[in-house]
């Protein structure tokens, strides 16, 4: 064995096809390894990030006293704990008053974040104090020193809250807000029977510590259903939110920049696995002879194959050495350019959890890629007569389908380990084999109608299938690095759609029947844009079509066993999509329905839907199903209402505007104004949100130059791979006397057409990919035109210019030195 193996090392040594294979699959094991371990730490880092508005990984809140056992979870989990008491209450001082909302805490809050003082406290609250939001400070017109009573108990004012944490548990913690003691709550005697109290039970540890918890808490509350009968939320509001939970308008975002770290990972996985396609096709094809002479002299086909593999050994063994180095400088390096562009992210580098997690699955992945692509044409060599691979036979057509057949499975498979989401690897993996299929026909085709031609463009055709490969291989690595781009463009635009300049700040409800007339002279007044005022009636959905709703369906919906907020008007607003029935009202007692509700109800349009209110039973007929912006910063409700179906005067209004940040002190007199109704300021979260948004915004940023980075180096191998096809060609026409010159300009056409196709094939890629993505992401899926002009002629260029200039070189080499290299090679 080591007869053959000492050769076959030696006459791969002399090739460039052995270094190009070892340089693709270093690029696999080095890109892959970074990716994964950047996009997992960017993934806590965000988490982290989210959790810093609820100031805990997780918040188990309840409406009674957390139970010690959850407290006991909390602890066998070894997590950090600290609780929250939060109540409303009237905070005053001799000449003001206000309602406010009261949160007490322990000395351990927060758990995550930061609580920002004026002045800078370094120390708990105290038993006495009490600290202010700057809207309480100027409702009361107090400063700091003085004091003020809370329900029953007085408190000196210590510190204005610049930031506050924990408040990710819906408008009502964006009150106007006082902080006091956790053992300061008896002073204030304002909990008293029926008091609507919010218990929160704040943790925080280490992620596999969060999970197990949450684990554990979902199993303990199915053995209490399966026991009582009963769920533990239908009994008391027990409620368990993780940090993007806690907030549900960063769900989407977080959802969507997890989808781009593993589409960013596919890619990659596609882009080093059309690198390995090549350089092993390459490498198979320059060994060729050899192998035939080895046939001709005695060697069997097990010896050739078995020295093969440990030849293949040798050389994956070398791109792991170099992979794995290269690998953690890079995550390094990444992780650290992320830390200089991004630096509220928090991350945190480790050699050691990179080499015992993303490495192996870099390193198996680019193994058996390699492996997927190299056999099948092992496997034909190995039963070739010798005397044709000797007569220079080209790769026939089923080996060639074998090979992208094996190397497509191979891609398929790990692609799925590595991203470990199966359905957004299954369509964008099983769509881009579709479209390459259909792709690869139509270029096959038009190439081989070329050369039938017999006109001046088909002796540019060499072997149309292969050809047709090289041009689809080409594309779909343009199309790899174009789709990245475009789906930043894309989530760019949905994120700031979100958040648009003058989104409203200010959430404003309880405003009486009466009072709605002057609130809008006034808004129109300081000329302040509003959402309109929707009339806000409490009742609760209790039959369909006449029929109540089973007791199943009542456990399982929340919807069934509260009271929801209803409202009417003459439109809808403009966010909500109707996605089925008649788009506008038309007489009275017609109720337009939010899609999901609808769905887990079982409601459809034309039912009729009975609600109990106050003022007795109400019937409407269902007219449309619509889709719902919960994300952005306006009411939004359930249930709609006709014109004049609901009594207006029977409840109150709610609505939402913007306040400049100069118009702040005229808000204050506003509120005064206007003081039995409740003024939310959400600016503070808006900020946050925001801020999380930005983070986001860089990170795909840096992930899509990273990838279209690697993706550019993949392409240039490429294109030095096909140009290397060429140099016999070149070495055979100098020899027949052809000018430089004319060489030259053959290569610039042949390459440059190539480019030109694989640019319009790139386009479809493209197209198709981001299609896929935007689908997975709830994004409106769109047409970029710009890439279809600049894509085919960009590609055409920079083809043009390669191979004009890459291999110049080659017509400066006498012709017989040059044909005596390649038959070395």
């Amino acid at each position: 064995m080591s007869a053959l193996f000492r050769p076959l090392l030696q006459q791969s040594l002399k090739s460039s096809g052995m270094y190009l294979l070892i340089i693709a699959l270093v690029l696999a094991i080095s890109v892959t390894t970074a990716l994964k371990f950047s996009n997992e730490q960017i993934q806590n880092a965000v988490t982290l990030q989210a959790a810093e508005l609820m100031a805990a990984d997780l918040v188990l809140s309840d409406q009674s006293k957390i139970e010690q056992r959850w407290k006991d979870l909390a602890t066998a989990q070894h997590l950090k704990q600290s609780q929250v008491t939060v109540f409303n209450s009237m905070a005053h001082t001799e000449s003001q008053f206000v309602m406010v909302n009261v949160k007490a805490v322990d000395a351990h809050f927060p758990l995550r974040g930061k609580l920002q003082l004026q002045p800078e406290l370094h120390r708990p609250i105290q038993s006495g104090e009490v600290w202010l939001s700057p809207r309480v400070m100027d409702l009361l017109r107090v400063k700091l020193g003085d004091q003020i009573q809370i329900a029953d108990g007085t408190f000196k004012v210590t510190a204005k809250i610049q930031h506050d944490s924990n408040q990710e548990l819906g408008f009502s913690s964006f009150s106007p807000t006082v902080m006091i003691a956790q053992q300061d709550i008896a002073r204030t005697n304002a909990i008293q029977v029926g008091s609507r109290i919010d218990y929160r039970l704040l943790m925080a540890g280490d992620t596999n510590n969060i999970q197990q918890f949450q684990t554990q808490f979902k199993q303990q509350q199915k053995t209490t259903k399966n026991v009582t009968g009963v769920n533990a939320e239908d009994v008391n509001g027990l409620k368990l939110r993780n940090a993007t939970e806690g907030n549900t308008r960063l769900i989407r975002p977080i959802e969507n920049l997890d989808t781009f770290l593993q589409l960013a990972n596919i890619l990659t996985i596609l882009l080093c696995g059309i690198a390995i396609a090549l350089t092993s096709q390459r490498y198979v094809q320059q060994n060729q002879d050899y192998i035939a002479l080895l046939r001709c002299m005695g060697a069997s086909k097990s010896q050739i194959l078995k020295v093969y593999a440990y030849l293949l050994l040798f050389m994956l063994s070398i791109a792991i050495l170099i992979g794995v180095l290269l690998g953690v400088v890079l995550g390094y390096g990444l992780l650290q350019l992320m830390l200089q562009l991004i630096p509220n992210l928090q991350l945190q580098f480790s050699a050691w959890a990179m080499l015992k997690g993303p490495l192996p699955i870099a390193i198996l992945t680019s193994a058996v890629v390699l492996t997927g692509f190299i056999l099948p044409n092992l496997w034909q060599l190995m039963y070739t007569p010798p005397i044709r691979v000797i007569r220079q036979q080209t790769q026939s057509m089923h080996v060639f389908l074998w090979t992208l057949v094996s190397g497509t499975l191979s891609l398929f498979i790990f692609s799925i380990i590595l991203t470990e989401n199966l359905p957004l690897t299954s369509l964008v993996i099983g769509g881009i084999i579709a479209l390459s299929v259909l792709l690869y026909g139509l270029v096959w085709l038009v190439l081989k109608a070329l050369k039938r031609l017999k006109m001046a463009v088909s002796a540019y055709v060499k072997v149309p299938y292969q050809t047709a490969f090289q041009i689809t291989a080409l594309a779909l690595g343009l199309s790899l690095i174009t789709v990245l781009a475009v789906l930043r463009t894309d989530l760019l635009e949905r994120w700031q759609q979100q958040l648009p300049q003058g989104t409203p700040n200010q959430f404003v409800y309880g405003l009486p029947p009466f009072d709605v007339p002057q609130f809008k002279q006034q808004l129109l007044a300081h000329g302040w844009n509003s959402t309109p005022l929707y009339p806000n009636i409490r009742g609760r959905l209790v039959a369909k079509n006449e029929q109540p709703f089973s007791e199943q369906l009542v456990k399982e919906n929340n919807s069934l066993r509260r009271e929801l907020n209803l409202t009417q008007s003459s439109s809808l607003p403009t966010d909500n999509k109707i996605v089925q029935g008649q788009a506008n009202f038309t007489h009275v007692g017609e109720v337009s329905v939010e899609a999901k509700t609808a769905t887990e109800l079982g409601i459809q349009v034309g039912d009729r839907l009975s609600f109990s209110l106050p003022e007795g039973m109400l019937h409407a007929k269902v007219v449309n199903l619509r889709e719902v912006e919960w994300e952005s910063f306006s009411p939004n409700f359930f249930f709609i209402f006709s014109p004049q179906t609901l009594d207006e005067n029977a409840g109150s209004y709610l609505g939402s505007f913007y306040v400049p940040e100069q118009d702040r002190p005229q808000l204050i007199q506003l509120i005064q104004q206007f003081s039995n109704t409740v003024f939310i300021d959400v600016g503070l979260i808006l900020d946050e949100i925001k801020r999380l948004m930005n983070v986001l915004i860089q990170v795909v940023t840096i992930l899509a130059t990273l990838v279209s980075l690697a993706g550019i180096l993949v392409l240039i191998a490429c294109l030095n791979l096909l140009m290397d096809e060429r140099k016999r060609e070149v070495a055979l026409l100098r020899s027949f006397g052809s000018s430089k010159r004319m060489l030259k300009n053959m290569l610039t056409l042949e390459i440059g057409f190539m480019g030109l196709l694989a640019g319009i094939v790139a386009c479809f890629f493209a197209e198709l990919i981001s299609a896929i993505a935007s689908y997975r992401m709830n994004l409106s899926i769109q047409a970029h035109w710009e890439i279809w002009l600049i894509l085919p002629v960009n590609m055409m260029v920079l083809c043009a210019l390669i191979g004009r200039y890459r291999l110049s070189y080659l017509c400066d080499i006498p012709p017989l030195q040059s044909l005596r290299e390649m038959n070395q090679s």
